[in-house]
């Protein structure tokens, strides 16, 4: 494969090219995931510095695993579990000194207009109004809205990531919305703007 078409190649050859220890398959893939996974870590360990830690962590297993990927889930789907439990990980090494990280800010990324600055502006306080609501609302709840919405992963991979039922995946997204409507309210943001 010509590694100047790394966009090109869909995720599963992407992957496979990296088998052999391809360093610039490897690279293309890493550049690939790496904001992605990077704001999945941040929405479960809620601290930056531990997300950037931990990226690090999941890369190389990402990388030391190349052999280990059977083909029964999605590339994306291995990646995040991966990162899954390498955040458990990382959360559990976290000393009883409370860590106080800054809010899911990269979480909502808010479109460029660049024509309305009225526009620009709603839009960005609308993008930080959501991500304190999604930053109150508790870890379980933080990591299933990240799942099903930013990465727009299926109930089925949730739960298998999760290692939790389908139904108890379907309930934490429903009371996540539920508590976000609530956190947003809190802040005068009603249903007319969502």
């Amino acid at each position: 494969m010509d590694p100047t078409n790394w966009q090109d190649v869909t995720d599963l050859d992407l992957l496979k090219a990296c088998v052999p220890h391809n360093e610039g398959a490897f690279a293309a893939l890493y550049q690939r995931y790496e904001k992605r996974v990077f704001q999945y870590l941040i929405t479960v360990v809620n601290d930056p510095i531990l997300a950037e830690e931990t990226l690090v962590e999941v890369m190389l297993a990402v990388w030391k695993g190349l052999n280990t990927f059977q083909g029964q889930s999605k590339v994306s789907t291995w990646i995040f579990g991966i990162a899954h439990h390498k955040a458990v990980d990382a959360l559990r090494k976290v000393t009883s000194q409370q860590r106080s990280g800054t809010p899911l800010e990269d979480i909502v990324e808010t479109a460029e207009s660049g024509h309305n600055p009225m526009e620009d502006a709603q839009q960005n306080r609308m993008a930080t109004l959501t991500n304190h609501a999604i930053a109150a609302l508790s870890p379980d709840h933080r990591e299933v809205i990240h799942m099903a919405f930013y990465e727009g992963l299926p109930y089925p991979e949730i739960a298998e990531l999760l290692r939790i039922p389908v139904n108890t995946v379907k309930t934490r997204v429903y009371y996540a919305k539920q508590q976000l409507k609530k956190n947003l309210a809190q802040q005068g943001v009603t249903e007319e703007l969502i």
